[in-house]
């Protein structure tokens, strides 16, 4: 399973909630200086291109 953390791009926290929507994306709200933005969680396409990669090279790793 895969979690994604969002943080604040303006002040780097990390409590943040959910602030209605905007284009059908969610937008979000830092809780601790109130700056607002639709935060896309990069996160998950990385981790399934991670896994992918480990997924190859111990495939193509000999036993020793």
């Amino acid at each position: 399973m895969v979690y994604t953390q969002h943080l604040c791009a303006q002040c780097g926290s990390e409590p943040i909630r959910r602030n209605g929507t905007s284009q059908g994306h969610a937008e979000y709200q830092c809780k601790a200086c109130g700056y607002q933005a639709r935060f896309t969680p990069a996160a998950v396409a990385k981790a399934a291109q991670y896994a992918q990669v480990e997924k190859l090279l111990r495939r193509t790793q000999l036993p020793t």
